[in-house]
């Protein structure tokens, strides 16, 4: 049974920096690697630790494909596409929620969290002495949005 679990939503972001984010949210999933990218539309990446028959699992092996559209006014299409490796699959429903739920809501709600802009004035001023991931105390790029070691937030 070919299963494909596809979401997309339009959100106020310039692409450039959907695909910024979008691979390092790629890099933060465990067992991720990016197999192809094309700045800035599209990466496809296979992602997971385990090939079980249970098909609910939000880390069965599988393939993700995000595109990434331009639209007008600094908006973009965010299209993402996760198919599971396993030819096997007994439970599709329990599959498609669990991604929902995880693997596409992370990704959609990093995303929607950079479309909100505040304005510089509003900004406290901070001296940044070393960036450390709150979690995991791990030290991270002053660029980055997520940490590289545990997967969490750091924005």
């Amino acid at each position: 049974m070919n299963v494909n679990v596809i979401y997309e939503e339009t959100l106020q972001i310039p692409v450039d920096k959907a695909f910024e984010l979008s691979i390092q949210w790629v890099s933060s999933q465990h067992k991720a690697k990016i197999k192809k990218s094309n700045l800035p539309t599209f990466i496809e990446t296979k992602q997971g630790t385990m090939n079980t028959n249970t098909g609910h699992d939000p880390n069965w092996k599988k393939r993700i494909r995000i595109n990434i559209y331009d639209l007008e006014n600094g908006k973009s299409l965010i299209r993402v596409e996760a198919t599971p490796l396993s030819r096997t699959i007994f439970r599709v429903d329990k599959l498609k929620e669990s991604w929902y739920n995880g693997l596409f809501s992370s990704l959609f709600s990093l995303l929607e969290r950079m479309t909100i802009v505040i304005p510089p004035k509003t900004l406290p001023k901070q001296k940044i002495e070393a960036l450390h991931c709150h979690n995991c105390g791990n030290k991270i790029d002053k660029e980055a949005k997520i940490c590289p070691n545990c997967g969490i937030d750091v924005v």
